[in-house]
């Protein structure tokens, strides 16, 4: 049975100038799920968050937060009517007050009784791990700390839907990747419906139920991150989401129920329920680096198996990538948890059922004109 949706947006367009920032965005979201805006610079996530703590006014749309319609046609309820919780990019915590009184701001604004006030703020403190840190000033935190105390003020209002601008983006490598898991284990002991704004696609897959990318104002694809990855509809998309291999080429229906992407008479078989109803033209299949398989024999199966040789090994993260050259116009990236030396003769074999159809940005802009 499908949850019903806690945030409807429908059709929410803003333009500055002749130019959109937004346009048309459509999503709908369950209470308690984590959502995260992603894109390039420029694509209107921040936009988009904006409008959505009526920091900025659509030019038409609509927004509905448990079922009450906050913007409309006839009704654009103010921020501070709206009561959602939001922490911004550098995080806007007043230098003068301490974690106590930074987190107790929003309380006093909504006149909460004295003993109240104290019972939030040490349930924020206890939630976000400062407590004995109450009494110190920004200026005397870690960025970390920091990022929390700005979480406990933004949840200290119980808010319906928490907004998080890019709050990891200033953090060094190793703390974002701590914040990351901090974060998120905040807002799921809150049960808080999160939505979050970044360009990192590591932080959106890390930590998101769903994933809205967006390019140049548009909606590019909604799904859930495994979805945006492994299934991408455009080969921009693919791209943007990781590490990806894109051969690009001319679709032939088969007599199987394969997809065949034929380029410079090389053909990739790729398994594909929209075989039958695509007609031939200009597509992509994309395969992960770690889809591909490198031996240093011949495998049996000739299908999608093509011969190379190394060009590059680079070591990361517990692994070999391997840049490698085929017949194919564009080098092959592969991952291997063994190193082969540059120079050697590989084969690499492209599983039928990791093999992604996507369609170019030819056949994108051509499907648009």
């Amino acid at each position: 049975m499908t949850q019903e949706a806690f945030i409807t947006v429908k059709g929410l367009t803003k333009r500055y100038g002749a130019n959109f920032a937004a346009q048309n965005i459509d999503f709908a979201l369950e209470q308690g799920a984590f959502l995260s805006l992603l894109g390039p610079s420029g694509s209107g996530k921040t936009t988009v968050l904006r409008m959505l703590a009526g920091l900025a006014e659509p030019d038409s749309g609509h927004i509905s937060i448990g079922g009450k319609e906050i913007y409309g046609p006839k009704r654009n309820t103010p921020v501070e009517e709206r009561g959602l919780g939001m922490v911004f990019q550098d995080y806007a915590l007043w230098p003068h007050m301490t974690v106590a009184q930074n987190i107790t701001f929003g309380l006093r604004l909504r006149r909460l009784s004295s003993h109240e006030i104290r019972a939030r703020v040490q349930e924020m403190l206890d939630l976000t791990a400062l407590t004995g840190l109450e009494h110190r000033f920004p200026f005397q935190l870690s960025g970390g700390q920091q990022q929390r105390v700005a979480l406990a003020r933004a949840l200290s209002i119980r808010p319906p839907l928490l907004l998080l601008d890019e709050p990891l983006s200033s953090l060094d490598t190793g703390l974002r990747e701590t914040m990351r898991h901090e974060l998120l284990e905040i807002v799921q002991k809150s049960h808080m419906t999160v939505i979050n704004v970044t360009h990192d696609q590591n932080e959106a897959m890390v930590m998101s139920d769903r994933i809205l990318l967006l390019k140049n104002g548009n909606i590019q694809q909604f799904g859930p991150p495994a979805e945006l990855y492994h299934k991408p509809k455009t080969a921009f998309i693919g791209a943007f989401m990781g590490a990806a291999n894109i051969i690009s080429g001319i679709a032939q229906n088969s007599q199987s129920d394969d997809l065949i992407i034929e380029q410079n008479g090389l053909y990739i078989h790729c398994a594909s329920s929209e075989a039958d109803v695509l007609a031939a033209g200009q597509f992509a299949v994309l395969c992960r680096p770690e889809s591909i398989i490198t031996t240093l024999s011949e495998p049996e199966s000739k299908v999608n198996t093509f011969s190379g040789a190394v060009q590059r090994a680079s070591f990361s993260e517990g692994r070999w990538r391997l840049t490698i050259q085929t017949p194919f116009r564009e080098p092959l990236l592969a991952d291997s948890a063994e190193q082969i030396q540059p120079g050697t003769h590989v084969w690499v074999t492209l599983p039928k059922d990791r093999c992604a159809l996507v369609k170019t940005e030819a056949a994108v802009e051509s499907a648009a004109r």
